[in-house]
């Protein structure tokens, strides 16, 4: 039986705050499970965010609105915990520094916490 999150549940996840200590060097596994609902990793060495969407935070609509915006199309790419391809793991998307910026803007504004890797294994936590 899989329980459901309800909104006050995701208030309360939303409300922890951690520190993820992720490097650039970090690799898409361990970004997904340092990843919430309202926390999203970008490495600017790759112009590379990672994210999990969720029904409580749509962070792939917020995306895709920044880039209807710009007249682009997103490609949003998602990732497989196994190699088979059955358990989801985070979604990324590649972007120009630009994009990115705003991208970046629009999550803050929703609320959405930045993860920023770094070069020295320290992470920059940003939130609106």
């Amino acid at each position: 039986m899989q329980a459901e999150i309800d909104s006050k549940l995701a208030i309360g996840l939303r409300c922890s705050d951690r520190d993820t200590g992720l490097s650039e060097n970090a690799d898409p596994v361990q970004i997904y499970f340092n990843l919430g609902m309202n926390r999203v990793h970008y490495v600017p060495q790759t112009c590379i965010l990672y994210f999990a969407n969720s029904s409580h935070f749509p962070i792939q609509n917020i995306i895709s609105a920044v880039y209807a915006g710009c007249e682009e199309t997103p490609q949003i790419e998602q990732l497989f915990l196994d190699k088979h391809g059955y358990y989801k793991g985070a979604q990324r998307i590649e972007m120009s520094a630009e994009t990115a910026r705003a991208v970046m803007v629009a999550l803050r504004l929703r609320g959405i916490k930045i993860s920023i890797a770094s070069n020295s294994n320290n992470i920059d936590q940003i939130s609106a």
